[in-house]
C-alpha cells in the first residue's frame, strides 16, 4: 500500500485520471442536454404562441385582406414584403408590442396565415387581428 509521500503507480494514476474524465464528461454532457432541452422547449413555446389559419384563398387576396384587417385594428405597417409564395408585414401594437404576420402559399388557392403579437405571444390580440383578416376574406 502506498503512503501519502510515495509516488502513485502508473496504473493508479490512469484510474484516477479516467475517473476524473468520466465525472467531467458526465457534468458537461448533462449540462449540454439540459441546455438543448431548454432551447428546444423555448422554440416550441415560441411557435405555439402564433395564431394560425389556413385560408382557402390565393396569396394576393390574403395579402389584401391582411392589410385591410390591420387597418381595421389601426395598425400601420412598418415593414412589408410581398411575394408569390411568402409575404410578411410588421407593425407596432398598443403597448409597443411587435406585430408580425407571415403568409405562406401552400398552393395557388390556399394560403397559411401566422399572426404573432409580442415576444411571448399575446394570444387574445393575435386572435382579434386574425378575426379581422378572416372577415376581410369574406
Amino acid at each position: 500500500m502506498n503512503t501519502p509521500n510515495e509516488p502513485q503507480s502508473p496504473s493508479t494514476l490512469k484510474k484516477l485520471l479516467a475517473t476524473a474524465l468520466c465525472a467531467l464528461s458526465a457534468a458537461v454532457f448533462t449540462g449540454c442536454i439540459a441546455a438543448a432541452a431548454a432551447g428546444g422547449g423555448a422554440a416550441v413555446y415560441y411557435a405555439l404562441s402564433d395564431v394560425e389559419y389556413t385560408a382557402p384563398a390565393p396569396m394576393d387576396k390574403v395579402w389584401s385582406a391582411t392589410l385591410a384587417g390591420m387597418q381595421d385594428m389601426e395598425l400601420l405597417p412598418e415593414a412589408k414584403s410581398h411575394g408569390d409564395t411568402k409575404s410578411s408585414v410588421e407593425a407596432i401594437a398598443p403597448g409597443d408590442k411587435q406585430v408580425r404576420i407571415t403568409l405562406k402559399a401552400d398552393s395557388p388557392e390556399v394560403t397559411s396565415i401566422y399572426v404573432r403579437v409580442g415576444i411571448k405571444g399575446d394570444k387574445v390580440y393575435s386572435q382579434q387581428l386574425m378575426d379581422k383578416i378572416k372577415a376581410r376574406l369574406n
